[in-house]
């Protein structure tokens, strides 16, 4: 026969786990199921789903960033100079693309003569 203990009133009833005598901790699931979350997303486009592996992988980065407040908004500040720093990125590929253009026009036509 088992015996349960039963707490007096007002007593909080404690809780032990079952592999040893410490209290069971309290778990961040936020972060474990974040962590899940990025990882079935990477399996899904390792095994061909990208699509939606992405989304998945996608949401996971979202829940694991509703953690870090703090962090977002340092990253929404900054916002406007990453674009700007790849919008001059992508100005100087467009010139270097150009220039390859205009080398490849000249060459054609230095060896069409």
């Amino acid at each position: 026969m088992v015996a349960v203990p039963i707490p007096r009133t007002g007593e909080p009833i404690q809780m032990r786990s079952l592999g040893s005598g410490a209290p069971a901790k309290q778990q961040d699931w936020t972060r474990l199921l974040a962590a899940g979350t990025v990882i079935a997303g990477g399996a899904l486009m390792v095994t061909g789903y990208k699509k939606i592996g992405l989304t998945v992988a996608a949401a996971g980065t979202a829940l694991a960033l509703l953690d870090e407040p703090a962090m977002v908004e340092s990253w929404w500040k900054n916002v406007p100079d990453y674009l700007t720093q790849a919008q001059k990125f992508l100005d100087e590929i467009e010139g270097y693309i150009q220039e390859a253009t205009e080398q490849g026009h000249r060459i054609q036509s230095i060896l069409r003569r």
